[in-house]
């Protein structure tokens, strides 16, 4: 899981935005644009799917994408969320197959290479390799962090840190508070937080009752993100503050 807001990785947005010129620039020019070709995914329609062969990556110009795997007894773990600026596939550049699937949660417009044309742009323009191989380190410095953070909170913060995450990659600020329409339903957050479906519906009920969020039958708000942030636990060591203020 990418991108995570309540991390101080200040070189990964500079990264993402520096790789997203990058990919217009070369998108545009008359001598490389054959090379990128854009493409447009309903709602409901796979970008990737697990265990099919590799036919290229993506990177999001605009829309919401769930990046999930099937765990054991075909269960879904949700990986991570995806949006404007974000590579899906590319884990897969030296694999046959990829690893994960990717769903479009809405609209999604993307740039599509093939991994023949990703070895040309390398081989030709070392600013853009450059440029990949910082926003892909920033990546898995990301995760690094978050799997550590992870390991110290308790279920009922595992069900909030997914609530915050989700909030920060597909919410909208509204006059009520922070308004998600994806990955809302019990089983997503449950799947993202790694924690039991029925200890994560107990969660959001004591949420609710506290006046934090507030549920809908598709929809979640979070009304009071100050006092989720304040219910994890000091020793996660993590400043969730410093974004989205």
């Amino acid at each position: 899981m990418e991108e995570l807001y309540h991390f101080k990785n200040k070189n990964y947005k500079f990264n993402q935005n520096a790789l997203f010129k990058k990919l217009l620039k070369i998108a545009k020019d008359k001598n490389t644009a054959s090379l990128i070709e854009s493409k447009i995914f309903d709602k409901g329609d796979f970008l990737v799917r697990e265990n099919q062969l590799v036919t290229g990556f993506y990177f999001i110009l605009k829309g919401k994408i769930k990046v999930y795997n099937s765990g054991s007894k075909n269960k879904k773990q949700i990986l991570k969320l995806a949006a404007k600026g974000d590579l899906i596939g590319i884990s897969a550049f030296n694999s046959a197959y990829y690893g994960a699937s990717a769903v479009a949660e809405e609209k999604v417009e993307a740039y599509f290479i093939t991994p023949k044309n990703l070895e040309i742009l390398l081989s030709k323009y070392n600013d853009f390799s450059l440029t990949l191989i910082k926003a892909l380190a920033a990546k898995v410095r990301n995760y690094e962090i978050r799997q550590k953070h992870l390991s110290l909170l308790s279920a009922t913060e595992r069900v909030i840190d997914a609530l915050l995450l989700i909030s920060a990659k597909f919410g909208v600020k509204t006059t009520e508070g922070i308004l998600i329409e994806h990955c809302t339903s019990r089983k997503d957050i449950s799947s993202f937080s790694s924690v039991s479906l029925e200890n994560t519906i107990r969660t959001l009920s004591k949420l609710q009752k506290m006046n934090y969020i507030d549920i809908g039958s598709k929809l979640i708000v979070i009304k009071n993100k100050l006092e989720l942030v304040n219910l994890i636990k000091k020793s996660s060591l993590m400043d969730y503050k410093s974004e989205n203020n």
